[in-house]
């Protein structure tokens, strides 16, 4: 690797971007995997590719900071797939002093695009409160916003019409999405880990490709419905992006960082085709 190897912090290493220990350690870096459970199946996978495995809870910030000292960068994400929104902010806070008071050179964390401080989404609210914190301390931190994710396919509320063929989407079938792949905004976040002096102190929303529902199940062999969730929170949410959505310019963003290898959504939707059409339970 032609790049220095760094000593990095995963925060949240078992979680939803966890696969950016694999990436890391491909790469030639040092990572300590922070974990509640040290014990458990997915760190004892971390640990047999390498990664040294350390104990932090996002709810005690003393064991974050801990887990960071003597290291060259953090990564980390925000929780609100597990703890909502105002446990989201609670987190975020906690990682972001603990960061600062382990005295990391670089933190890159990622929010999400949409983040406002006026947003009707209270999720996209506390996302910006988050961002907002960290750079109100004295740590430097690069801020990546990506948009929908491709994975959210795969949420808990979309496997009975997986498993029945269908492509289940949120909004009508018409509308475009812009939608990023885990492994595009891990292939990212691994970027601005080794170029801090490029990417310190920046913020950059991140998209892979823009599709609708229509093109997205023909990629993967299902029938197209309109589907929209009983969640009041996710009703929100969807009505948002139907009609704001995200605006990053993906054109440009692919030809300044080619190197990520940015997936279209039918190479991505090749990649997950067999899990897409088994959707386990």
């Amino acid at each position: 690797m032609s790049t220095e190897s760094k000593r990095v912090l995963v925060a949240g290493a078992t979680g939803r971007l966890g696969e950016i220990v694999d990436v890391l350690l491909e790469r030639g870096h040092a990572v300590r995997a922070m974990t509640r459970d040290p014990h458990s199946p997915a760190a004892m996978r971390l640990r047999d590719l390498g990664a040294g495995i350390v104990f932090g809870d996002f709810e005690q910030p003393a064991s974050i900071e801990a887990a960071a000292v003597g290291v060259d960068a953090v990564f980390a994400t925000g929780t609100a797939h597990k703890a909502g929104p105002d446990g989201e902010l609670r987190h975020g806070r906690n990682l972001a002093d603990a960061v600062a008071a382990a005295g990391v050179p670089h933190l890159v964390y990622s929010s999400g695009d949409g983040a406002a401080a006026d947003s009707p989404l209270r999720l996209f609210r506390a996302k910006f409160a988050v961002e907002a914190h960290i750079r109100s301390l004295p740590v430097r931190a690069t801020i990546l916003a990506p948009v929908y994710f491709m994975e959210n396919l795969f949420n808990p509320w979309n496997r009975p019409a997986l498993r029945a063929g269908v492509f289940p989407s949120p909004i009508p079938l018409n509308v475009p999405l812009q939608q990023v792949a885990v492994a595009d905004l891990v292939s990212f976040a691994a970027l601005t880990i080794e170029r801090p002096a490029e990417f310190a102190g920046r913020r950059i929303a991140l998209a892979s490709d823009e599709v609708t529902a229509l093109e997205a199940a023909s990629a993967l062999e299902l029938r197209a419905e309109h589907l929209p969730p009983e969640a009041p929170t996710l009703r929100d949410l969807f009505g948002w992006l139907e009609r704001e959505g995200h605006h990053v310019d993906i054109a440009a963003l692919h030809g300044q960082y080619p190197e990520v290898g940015w997936h279209d959504y039918a190479s991505w939707a090749a990649t997950i085709m067999p899990a897409c059409h088994s959707s386990p339970a």
